[in-house]
């Protein structure tokens, strides 16, 4: 495998990106899909599209934070909070109530 320069790395980013984005608007369109047959047409709920766009987006985001994160670990001019394990703990936190509020929507 030859080692890719600048412009190989950047055409394979940009690339990435796209598919990255089409995969997840084909997601967005499959959930909302599904939401709306089950809505109109009473039919029962598929869970997996909205589970898998859900995890797309938060792996994204926890790796673009972590990646951050270790850019700049041993540079003495960034100071900054944790905010990776905080944005970990505001997922769970906010998992739990929507859990708990479907649990109590489905009881009452």
């Amino acid at each position: 495998m030859k080692k890719m320069d600048e412009m190989d790395r950047n055409i394979l980013l940009r690339s990435e990106a796209w598919g990255y984005k089409a995969v997840l608007l084909a997601l967005c369109a499959w959930t909302l899909w599904n939401c709306g047959q089950a809505w109109l047409d009473q039919s029962p709920y598929n869970p997996w599209p909205a589970l898998v766009l859900g995890m797309s987006v938060c792996v994204q985001g926890f790796s673009q934070i972590a990646l951050k994160r270790r850019m700049i670990a041993g540079d003495d001019e960034y100071h900054e909070p944790n905010k990776l394990l905080w944005t970990v703990i505001a997922a769970l936190v906010i998992l739990v109530l929507v859990i708990a509020l479907g649990v109590g929507l489905m009881r009452g």
